[in-house]
């Protein structure tokens, strides 16, 4: 795999399609909203290049994206949250005209705190066509996928490493991924994220060598999707912030790239939720801390947990089981893997906090729930291990490489 330079078409293409979402949202907050010929503009300018330089992980990032938009266009969204939260928000932000149209905190059931980024492009697709219907504003989540399916290129750079990181991805992510629920957008950015601090610390760590530039921005964008998708991705956000920060002592001026997507969320939306009285359910309904060790003391509750985990996630668990043997046999060459994999097993901790302290029925909980939000991890520990094989396939003798380049 050859190098690609940090100003690499992917990096400025994804950063690009973010900064259109994040000025969408900024517009929706003025009463505004950006039209939908801004995103196709720049999915255009991103295919001309691709053509014209036979740049094939680009080709296949626009393909996806036109793809992603037609198939939800088929049909209505039938998911209970999905029809219930997500686009009766991009509904009320269509309607009032603003992105705090929730904040009246009106049908408090449809978790009124929860950010908008995606609904608040439904609501923009819905302006550019003039009216509200149920179908249209579906494409917002393929427009959401833009960001990661660029970064994704440049980040894994070898069409193979590409394209096998598209394969994981569809293969953990296809049953929501066109849902209209968030949980397969956090999953992706989340895996990309642990790709991104890994990079950070492996191009960061010669004081001689550039500032890993390219990989902050993917981690920034990454970080910002993942505050204005949904709430656990502010966990997500925090366990990989945290996970950064010591690369910070060597490279100080890399801390922009996790500063400003928080204090970006904290002005554009935290604050008004907070002025707003509006808190999540799970603050509202008695203490977790009561609730958690009741259910520790209950071995058929606690393990009620552990096999719901074991039968959804066990080849993803194997993997993480890899990822942890490779990077303590060979530390002294993966040790930038470790902060990523620590983020990883952090996550599962969170995920097993969660349904611990839950105020719902635990089983039902499981069952309607748990599939989804171990997709993150599921993604997070399959892309690890493929960032790991890629970066060993690249230390191979040049004779032994497989010879797919992206074209980038």
């Amino acid at each position: 795999m050859r190098a690609v330079p940090e100003s690499d078409d992917y990096l400025m293409a994804g950063a690009v399609f973010t900064a259109l979402n994040l000025l969408n949202m900024l517009l929706w907050a003025a009463g505004l909203y950006l039209p939908v010929w801004a995103w196709a503009a720049v999915l255009l300018l991103c295919l001309w290049p691709a053509l014209r330089h036979q740049r094939l992980n680009g080709l296949i990032a626009v393909g996806l994206m036109v793809v992603f938009v037609v198939i939800p266009l088929l049909h209505p969204v039938t998911g209970w949250d999905a029809r219930s939260i997500w686009l009766f928000h991009a509904k009320r932000i269509y309607l009032d005209g603003t992105l705090y149209a929730q904040l009246d905190n009106y049908a408090p059931y449809t978790h009124n705190e929860y950010p908008v980024l995606v609904p608040a492009i439904a609501a923009s697709l819905a302006r550019s066509l003039g009216y509200w219907n149920e179908i249209v504003p579906r494409a917002s989540v393929a427009i959401a996928l833009a960001p990661p399916l660029f970064f994704a290129a440049y980040l894994f750079r070898s069409l193979a490493g590409y394209c096998a990181w598209v394969s994981l991805m569809l293969l953990v992510c296809w049953g929501e991924l066109l849902s209209g629920y968030m949980d397969s957008l956090v999953a992706i950015h989340f895996g990309l994220a642990l790709v991104a601090i890994a990079e950070v610390y492996r191009r960061g760590a010669d004081r001689a060598a550039p500032a890993p530039t390219g990989p902050a921005v993917a981690l920034a964008a990454s970080l910002l999707h993942l505050l204005f998708l949904k709430n656990e991705g502010s966990v997500m956000a925090g366990l990989l912030s945290l996970a950064v920060a010591p690369a910070f002592l060597r490279r100080p001026r890399l801390a922009w790239c996790v500063v400003l997507p928080w204090l970006v969320f904290a002005l554009v939306w935290k604050l008004p939720v907070s002025h707003a009285a509006i808190t999540s359910d799970l603050l509202r309904n008695g203490s977790l801390l009561e609730r958690g060790l009741k259910r520790l003391q209950s071995f058929s509750e606690f393990g009620l947990i552990l096999h719901f985990f074991r039968i959804l996630s066990q080849e993803y668990f194997a993997m993480l089981a890899v990822v942890l043997v490779v990077v303590a046999a060979g530390w002294r060459r993966f040790w930038f893997a470790i902060p990523s994999v620590l983020v990883v097993m952090g996550y599962v901790a969170v995920l097993f906090t969660v349904f611990l302290t839950t105020y719902f029925e635990l089983k039902w909980h499981l069952e309607t729930a748990a599939d989804r939000v171990l997709m993150a991890f599921d993604l997070g520990a399959a892309t690890m291990l493929l960032y790991l094989v890629v970066l060993g396939i690249g230390q191979l003798p040049a004779a032994w490489r497989p010879t797919t380049d992206s074209g980038a």
